[in-house]
């Protein structure tokens, strides 16, 4: 199923941006958008990522985690989002998965150790 059909937050390109930049030493890779995938080289870092998400400027639907969860497109803080990864993997690292309002292309935003560590 889509992000749009499980529960989930919107979150403005902006906020996005701003939590990406409190993310200092992390790296970042997309796998499925083909907006970011054609104007990014990834992995990447965030200082990086920011920029071009905040210039996109459109807002992004991210889904919840908890398939409990009553969300069903509310805002969302930046200060927030840490909640919404999905860390289950093996190695723990943030995996967020959304799509750009207006858009039923679904991508992942994935944090990469290996890329951080160097």
């Amino acid at each position: 199923m889509a992000v749009k059909e499980k529960p989930h937050y919107k979150v403005s390109a902006k906020s996005l941006a701003d939590w990406l930049e409190t993310q200092p030493d992390k790296w970042w890779s997309v796998d499925g958008d083909p907006l970011l995938t054609s104007t990014v080289d990834f992995p990447c870092p965030s200082d990086e990522l920011a920029p071009v998400i905040r210039r996109v400027g459109t807002d992004l639907l991210i889904q919840d985690q908890n398939a409990n969860s009553a969300a069903h497109g509310q805002g969302i803080a930046p200060n927030e989002l840490d909640k919404l990864a999905d860390t289950s993997n093996r190695k723990r690292r943030k995996i967020f998965r959304l799509c750009w309002v207006g858009s039923d292309v679904d991508w992942l935003l994935l944090e990469d150790e290996a890329m951080a560590a160097t």
